[in-house]
């Protein structure tokens, strides 16, 4: 008898289990599958370093140093910002050596502050700044509020390196059908147009990549994107195409 209850005991707690976990993958599911655990993780991320636990994530520490040790120079053409610039292979798809990929997963306007004196010290010809979407999604700021760290940026940019070439790009989509929590259209869009704004400000160009990549709804496009946020090469070819014409501006003036 004995025996028989540790059976029956176990094919309950096996079969609670179970219903769990079908109902932890239903869930999940629903809410778009693995970047729904990222986004958790990176929420309860956010809270440790709130809270003081945590300073900064172990990947951006470990970047933010390798980018202090490497060689610097004033023709390096630098691409600045978050994931999105992290996982695009610039170099190569713009043909050009003197592009240096500066992107970090996950980085926000406060996070790249945080690291700018790397950027400065090099007194770089160019700089491509795309940064926002984390600031929105995961810190869950008003476009106010990251407008004005954006400023405080593009301040020192403009006071530490007066002859660098700054272009100011565009938040990029997100799709919501894809991964439901990423974030309200209209919020990226209003960011925007306060970039736009800021840049004309400092005299700095400008660049919609956003227009380009997305659907009817102003979401990403589908056949951009396998998570809602992220971006695949059909999508880092239509970057490209629109920003080429700037890139290396200055090697084509000093040619003519």
């Amino acid at each position: 008898m004995n025996n028989q209850m540790i059976i029956t005991s176990l094919l309950i707690s096996s079969g609670l289990n179970l219903l769990f976990l079908l109902a932890a993958s239903v869930l999940i599911s629903k809410r778009g599958g693995f970047s729904f655990v990222v986004y958790k993780i990176l929420q309860i991320v956010k809270v440790k370093m709130n809270q003081g636990n945590m300073t900064y994530p172990p990947y951006y520490q470990h970047k933010k140093s390798q980018f202090e040790k490497l060689p610097k120079s004033n023709s390096d053409i630098i691409f600045l910002g978050d994931s999105i610039t992290d996982e695009g292979e610039w170099s190569e798809l713009l043909g050009n050596p003197h592009i240096k990929n500066r992107g970090i997963s996950g980085d926000t306007t406060s996070m790249l502050q945080n690291r700018l004196e790397t950027i400065l010290d090099s007194k770089p010809q160019q700089i491509f700044l795309m940064i926002g979407i984390n600031d929105l999604v995961y810190d869950e700021k008003s476009p106010e509020a990251i407008v004005a760290g954006y400023k405080q940026i593009l301040q020192q940019f403009q006071a530490k390196i007066p002859t660098t070439q700054v272009f100011v790009q565009s938040v990029l989509p997100v799709n919501n059908n894809i991964t439901r929590y990423w974030q309200n259209p209209h919020n990226i869009l209003k960011l925007n147009s306060y970039l736009q704004e800021l840049a004309q400000e400092f005299n700095y160009q400008y660049i919609d990549v956003f227009s380009h990549l997305v659907n009817s709804e102003n979401q990403l496009d589908v056949k951009y994107t396998s998570d809602g946020e992220h971006l695949n090469g059909a999508a880092y070819l239509v970057w490209r195409s629109v920003i080429a014409k700037y890139v290396g501006y200055f090697e084509v003036a000093n040619n003519l």
